[in-house]
Formats: structure tokens, sequence, C-alpha cells
């Protein structure tokens, strides 16, 4: 008798995976025609979301077998650490694997990104096995602000409850299709009785659909459990690595104080509201009158009246920063920040979880917050390194990265013997982020802001929403983000563009953007020695080359190592590759003819005029050949 319901589920489990009904959705799949190296899965973040449309991790390759050479590196996170709006080039993920290559030029480093948006602890959590399994050398973590809304989060409309331990035992057992069949039936009930009271399938961004609870207050239960939720995750996240010996390295949250006002303000349920907003709209006048004093008298009563008002906060820190008292506008933003219902932005005493967390299983923390505090104007992080509440402007990442980079070249894992490489020499090698992505990501961030939170409920910015074109980089931009391109196939544009225009510097650091995408194709390689070549940079010309060759036999590869060699008269080793060059390429005439020259300069003048004439037959009105022929003295 027991046995029966047993039985009856295992049978019901296996003949829905006969009929193909669910999936698993691995973390890292192989690259499609390049096996011997994964990637993210494009439909991972199935596993979190239902209802709205799963957000994707950025592409981003690395080996599938770790060499003893090879210096790994995973990030977790969410669209901050993914590089949203950015994502290529600029993330702090990419920063930071640059300036580690320039650091360990001799070794292979790989920083792999599995950040996602609308993504919180419970993913990363959930994706520390197949993280462990790829044999990292240290993870790197920046995470929070999704705490509340993010998939599954207390306040997410991605929730099946706010039970941590009913949530994880969820994730251990999604692989089961009777799992995922329950959750998409509870699901599509659910969306059916949402729909009949809203009206409309949800719209908008994925920021604005991912909120299930609009409100939730400073301290309120709600407000508690996502506390609860991030803390507990966090302890078990570090417990795992710190079990599997792997060095994780946690960075502190920032956000945007100066230049974010509160989304949502509230009072306290006991506060009588009426006086309440009567004595702030005192404090407003007096402010608008300039007598600052007053105002900041009259804020300092409506905080003692009610101290859940972050927009009161919010004025008195703007007051202060007018005045110039910026070491005591900071505390105000951030309390106004803390207070703010509609909890996008992580509050301070996360900081203080992820430094506790840390200390307890041995974790380093990485101090961002304060080291965008220091990058920012007068100690106060807003709009110069924030695009909007928490997403970082290129200056932003690159000065998280610096913070990663600073705190590993501290630790033990780069060694004694490891190169430092300058924020000076950084900031114009490692950052890779080219026009394309830059626009792309202003769309992105244009589009975010047209709508809710951003602007009044069923408001949109038909200025923002609305997307123009006016130079060559905009258009390829436009095109890419509307997706009628590819990004790679952008980056042919884009590089098009520059060498037409004369551009090669612009055309080489495309070239390089590609490479640090795509690093096992050896096309981007040879078009970036080629950009050298123009540019008379030989010695890094022949580095792309060798890179080039190292990712598959090429003849292009191997006529311009050649070609170059023989320009620095390394003649016998130009001829090698020249051979290999016309034996894969038999009818290529640059080829026939460089090796010609080639022989020629060496004295081999029977092969090179074999090779000059093999070059005739397949092009007779080559002029440079018939010269070069005319030129060689009689046969012997």
């Amino acid at each position: 008798m027991w046995l029966i319901p047993v039985v009856f589920f295992l049978l019901l489990e296996g003949v829905l995976r006969l009929v193909g009904y669910g999936a698993s959705y691995p973390l890292f799949e192989p690259v499609p025609d390049h096996p011997d190296y994964l990637a993210p899965s494009s439909a991972v973040a199935n596993r979190y979301f239902v209802r709205q449309n799963a957000p994707t991790i950025p592409f981003d390759a690395f080996r599938s077998t770790k060499t003893d050479s090879t210096f790994r590196l995973f990030v977790q996170g969410g669209s901050s650490a993914a590089g949203f709006p950015y994502y290529y080039g600029a993330s702090f993920q990419d920063i930071l694997e640059a300036r580690l290559q320039q650091t360990f030029p001799d070794r292979e480093v790989e920083v792999v990104g599995t950040a996602m948006a609308a993504v919180n602890s419970y993913t990363l959590l959930d994706l520390a096995d197949e993280i462990v399994a790829q044999d990292p050398d240290a993870v790197l973590l920046y995470a929070g602000h999704n705490e509340f809304y993010g998939a599954l989060g207390v306040g997410s409309s991605e929730s099946i409850g706010q039970l941590r331990p009913v949530v994880n035992l969820y994730l251990q057992l999604r692989d089961l299709r009777l799992v995922q069949g329950l959750r998409d039936v509870l699901s599509g009930v659910v969306g059916l009785f949402a729909a009949g009271a809203e009206g409309d399938a949800p719209s908008g961004t994925l920021m604005q659909r991912m909120v299930g609870e609009q409100s939730i207050a400073y301290r309120s239960p709600t407000w508690e459990l996502g506390l609860r939720q991030f803390e507990g995750n966090l302890n078990d996240l570090l417990a795992h690595y710190r079990k599997h010996d792997v060095p994780v390295f946690v960075g502190t949250l920032a956000s945007n104080e100066r230049d974010q006002r509160p989304f949502a303000s509230g009072l306290a349920p006991e506060t009588d509201a009426e006086a309440w907003r009567a004595q702030f709209q005192q404090a407003l006048a007096a402010a608008a009158e300039g007598d600052t004093a007053r105002a900041l008298t009259a804020l300092d009563a409506t905080l003692q009246r009610d101290s859940l008002a972050a927009n009161a906060f919010y004025a008195q820190a703007r007051l202060l920063d007018e005045q110039g008292q910026y070491a005591e506008a900071r505390p105000a933003y951030l309390a106004a920040k803390d207070r703010d219902q509609l909890p996008f932005r992580a509050p301070e005493v996360f900081n203080r979880v992820i430094r506790a967390t840390a200390q307890r299983h041995g974790a380093t923390v990485v101090d961002v917050q304060d080291a965008l505090a220091d990058a920012a104007p007068r100690g106060i992080i807003g709009g110069t390194l924030m695009l909007e509440h928490l997403h970082p402007t290129i200056e932003g990442y690159f000065w998280i990265a610096d913070a990663f980079y600073d705190a590993l070249q501290r630790s033990a894992l780069l060694g004694d013997g490891s190169r430092v490489v300058p924020d000076s020499v950084a900031r114009r090698q490692s950052v890779l982020v080219t026009a394309v992505d830059s626009v792309a990501g202003a769309f992105r961030i244009q589009k975010l802001k047209a709508g809710w939170p951003f602007q009044p409920p069923g408001v949109v910015d038909e200025e923002l929403f609305t997307l123009e074109a006016e130079t060559p980089e905009e258009e390829l931009a436009l095109a890419y983000y509307e997706g009628d391109l590819s990004w790679g196939r952008a980056m042919e544009g884009l590089r098009g563009h520059y060498q037409q225009t004369g551009d090669r510097e612009a055309a080489l650091r495309t070239a390089q953007a590609v490479i640090q995408r795509y690093p096992f194709l050896d096309r981007p390689y040879i078009a970036a020695g080629d950009l050298l070549v123009e540019m008379q940079r030989y010695d890094e010309a022949l580095s792309y080359y060798r890179g080039a060759l190292r990712r598959g036999e090429s003849a292009a590869a191997r006529r311009m190592m050649g070609t170059v060699l023989l320009q620095q008269g390394q003649r016998q080793a130009a001829i090698r590759h020249l051979e290999r060059a016309r034996d894969l390429d038999p009818r290529n005439a640059q080829t026939l003819y460089n090796l010609a020259g080639a022989y020629a300069l060496t004295n081999q003048f029977d092969r090179a005029r074999t090779t000059v004439t093999r070059l005739l037959e397949i092009a007779p009105n080559h002029q440079a050949g018939r010269q070069l022929l005319a030129s060689l003295p009689l046969g012997q």
C-alpha cells in the first residue's frame, strides 16, 4: 500500500520524460561547432522564470578543459554584475579580465560571467555546484540589489512563497518533470486570475514586470523576510564554496545616492498623515525661499514625527549637500535610500550582512561602495558613476573592476611575482567597450527611464521612448538593439566603418572586443594583426597571428606571419610560413608572390622562378610578378 503512490509518481515522471515534457537547463553547454569551449546556456534562467520572459546570461566562452596555466574566475550576481546596459566590454568582469591578462601575459585568463538580470541569492546558491565543477580559482560575487524583487524573492511576481527552505527545496527538485508540471499549472492559474484582474497581460520592462508587491516598508515583516532570505542564502553559499576550497571575493553594494530620489515614500500607520504633510510642506516652502536653516529645522521636526519618510530624508540630504555639508548629507541620502518603499536598491544593512558573513566563512570583502564613493565628487555616489538607480556608467564599472583587481592583488591568489597594471594603463587598454555597445546601452537606459517607476504609473515619456540614430555608429547600435543585427555582425560593420574612415586605433579596439567575446575564433585575431601591420606595429601583429594559429590552421595567418617575418629579415622562418600558406591555399596570388620574393632573397632562384611562373598562370596580369620574373638571373 505504501509503495502504490510512490510507483504511481515514478511512472508518471517516466512518462513525462518519454514524451519530452520539461527540460533540465544546465548552466554550461558546449559552444556550437567548438566543443572544446563551454559557455553559459541562454536558457538557464528558465529554472527561475515562468510568468515572465526569462533573461539571458551574456555569451562568455571558456575552455572546457582547464590547463595548468589557466587562471579561471567566475562572476555571480544580477544585472550590475552582468554589465547592464552595455554588457560586452564595459562589464566589470570584462574590464577585470583584460587587466588580469596584462598582469599574466603568459597565462590564459578566464573571467567567466554567470550573472543575469532580475535574479537574487536563490539563483547564486542554485548555480554554485555547477560552478565548482568547472574548477574555479576563485568566485567573485556582486549581488543583493534584487533580493526583494528578483526571481523567487519575497516581493517578486515570480514567486512560489516566502519561506526560504521551501524555495530552496523546490530548486533542488526542479529537474523533476512532475515539479515542473505542477509549477506550470499553478502559474497558468495565477496568470488567468492576474489577467482577469488587470485586464491585460504583463507588459513593460523586466524591472517593471518583476514587481509583485509594490510597497515594502522599511523594517516591515516582508522587508525582514527579504533580509533573512539574503543572509541565509549568502551564508549557505559561502559555506558551500569554503567546503570545496574555492576562494570567494564578495563586493559591498553601491547605488545612486545623490541623484536618484526614492521611488516611493510612506509613513508609519500610526502617524497623523495630514499634520505630517503640512509640516513637510512648510519645510519645502522655507527651502524654496532660501531659508535653509528654517527648512532644516522643519525637516528635523518631520523626521522626529515619523522616521520612515524617505522623501523627508532625501530633502534633508539635498539641502545639506547644497550647503557644502557633504559629510552630513551622505548619511541622509543613505537613510532615504534605505526607506524607499520600492526597494530596488539594497539597504545598508545588506552590506553589514556581507561583511559579517564573509568574515564567518573566510571570504574576502571587496569594498566596492567605498571605491565608488572615493571616485565620486565630494564622496557621494551620483550621476557621474550611476546611470539611474544602481547601474554604473562605464566609469563606474571601471572602478568596480579596479576594486576587485586590488583585492586580488592583495591576496595570495595572484602570487608574489605577478605584474601590477596601474590604473592609468588599465584605463587605456582594459576597457574594450565599443561605440555600438555604448550607444546600445544608452538606448536601453532611455527605454528603461521612459516608464514606471521612473515615470508615474501608466505614463510613458514618448520622447525617451522614441529611439533615433544619426551617425553610422548609432545606426549599427540601433539595429543591434532592436534585434535586426547580431552583435558579431554589428562589430564587423563597425570595424569596416573605422577602416573606411582611417581610424585604425578604433578598428583595432573593435577587433580586440570581438576576441574577448569569441576567444575560439581565428578571424578576429587575423583582423587585429592586419591592422597592426598597417600601423607598422609588427611585433604585436605577430602575437595576434600566433594567437590565430593556436585556434586553427589558416592560410591567411600563415601568409601574414611569413610577410611580417620577411619584413623583419627572418627569411627562413618566413619561407616556412609562406610555404605552409601556399599548401593550404595554392591559388592565392599574394602568397605566391611573397614566397617567390623570399626565395629570391635567399638565392633560391629556381624555386623563385617556378613559384612566380605558377603565379602568372593564375594571374597573367600580375605586374609585380612579371617584374620579379624579369629580375631573376638565368637558371643554372
